[in-house]
């Protein structure tokens, strides 16, 4: 039992001291400006114990405010922090552990007090002894304040049990707004995820339409889609695990979707591409490309006995940049669908951060989806921007074809 006991004390001091030298840079530079803020308050407090002050007087009280601050600190970071992380915030429970945690900071502040009243005596310090001040009234009389060792212990020491309490509110109520932060974005990851995923379904319908409707017209280019298919689910299942990807990466997903589209359709998918170079490593929704590009073949120039055209451009814009699909259709009535895929894509696009807008373009013979996106909010690190890829070449050898 006492080996056990043994061990747990030491796992405990483990933890301890691992929890003390484990803090984000914001814990970091908050403490700093709390620790200059608390040193110009202790400075103009001891400031009123000066008769004639002078350099010397000023030295002696900075040198006195710097050692009692710097105690302050280390004892709020190496002893009040890991006593909240580990027994206050963790269970929850704000009963006895909060009893505890009001017993432990008093004693903690008795310490404190004593090593601060011991400093004046084992440094050049006595000068700015708390048992000896003065005061002087208005008439120009001083009146000598004689407090004991005892009585001083014990009313600093109450007044630095406060302190302590006074930083861990604002500590618990700093953590509490981090952590709250923090489930947030793990919600909205979460619904990122749900609403990503939802896609999969939806593109694998389509797909296997287009594959169905060929078996009737070329088992060889049927059996040629079904690979270009794995190959495309390949690219997809992978992209659909994060929320987000680069316009290079969901192009190259949609190319495989409109290779497939093109062996069905042949000369009545026709297709415009205008990618601006600079917008290769920007940031949107995963497979929202795809989504509009689905919408656009299924919903609008697949209905057209004469086909038509799909066009995809991504251009610069003051606040961002934008990124528009568009296609001819035969009339409004023939682009409404259920709008899944749209509603999918605006309750993506409001999860994230930053402001983002989903414009919807409907003509008489059109219909054009605007993604506009912020800049700035979902950029990735610059990198080395793509060149076209063989699929890009063979869909614009395509649409040229067919434009001749």
């Amino acid at each position: 039992m006492s080996d056990l006991a043994a061990n747990g004390w030491q796992q405990d001091l483990q933890r301890w001291w691992r929890i003390s030298f484990q803090c984000s840079s914001t814990y970091i530079w908050v403490s700093i400006a709390c620790y200059l803020v608390y040193l110009v308050f202790y400075m103009l407090s001891i400031g009123v114990m000066f008769k004639t002050p002078n350099l010397d007087t000023y030295l002696m009280a900075m040198l006195r405010g710097a050692l009692d601050t710097s105690l302050m600190a280390l004892f709020c970071h190496f002893l009040i922090r890991p006593y909240l992380k580990l027994e206050l915030l963790p269970q929850g429970r704000y009963g006895s552990n909060l009893f505890g945690f009001l017993l432990f900071s008093l004693l903690l502040g008795q310490l404190l007090m004593f090593v601060s009243l011991n400093l004046a005596e084992l440094t050049p310090l006595k000068e700015l002894d708390f048992r000896h001040m003065s005061v002087q009234k208005a008439n120009g009389e001083e009146m000598k304040l004689q407090i004991g060792m005892g009585t001083m212990q014990l009313i600093g020491g109450f007044n630095q049990a406060v302190l302590f309490w006074l930083w861990a509110l604002a500590y618990v109520f700093w953590g509490t707004l981090v952590s709250k932060r923090q489930m947030q974005k793990q919600m909205h990851q979460a619904q990122l995820q749900q609403l990503t995923n939802q896609l999969n379904p939806h593109f694998l319908f389509n797909a296997l339409n287009s594959i169905r409707a060929l078996i009737y017209e070329d088992q060889d280019k049927a059996a040629a889609t079904v690979t270009q298919l794995s190959e495309l689910f390949r690219f997809h299942l992978q992209a659909h695990l994060k929320p987000l990807s680069t316009l290079a990466d969901e192009w190259q997903i949609a190319s495989q979707y409109l290779q497939i589209e093109q062996v069905r359709l042949e000369q009545r998918l026709q297709l415009d591409l205008q990618f601006d170079e600079q917008l290769w490593q920007q940031k949107l929704p995963t497979l929202s490309l795809l989504t509009l590009v689905e919408n656009a073949i299924k919903h609008g120039i697949a209905p057209l006995p004469q086909g038509g055209r799909l066009w995809i451009k991504s251009r610069p814009v003051a606040n961002g940049w934008q990124l528009t699909v568009g296609n001819s259709c035969a009339g409004l009535s023939s682009v409404h669908g259920t709008r899944t895929g749209l509603k999918n894509l605006r309750q993506r696009l409001a999860l994230l951060p930053g402001r983002h807008q989903l414009h919807i373009e409907p003509q008489l013979d059109q219909y054009q989806v605007t993604i506009e996106l912020e800049a700035g909010s979902l950029d990735l690190p610059a990198e080395p921007q793509p060149q076209l890829s063989p699929t890009e070449m063979e869909l614009h050898h395509v649409e040229n074809a067919d434009r001749r």
